[in-house]
């Protein structure tokens, strides 16, 4: 998969990756944007992750 990171001061971008990588990325660089997040929508952390991973997918047309 392809995945741009949505927050605005990472500039994390690649190409052919497994999403279990791009989590990893999201746990080691945004952990506490993930929490705000959570905390300010009043959801699970686990739910803020994958709503940022859902829209960090970048699709490409062939």
């Amino acid at each position: 998969m392809n995945f741009n990171c949505i927050f605005p001061s990472c500039n994390y971008k690649r190409n052919d990756i497994e999403e279990e990588e791009f989590q990893k990325h999201l746990e080691e660089e945004h952990g506490n944007e993930i929490k705000d997040i959570s905390e300010k929508e009043s959801i699970p952390i686990k739910m803020a992750e994958m709503m940022t991973i859902s829209n960090s997918k970048v699709f490409i047309n062939s």
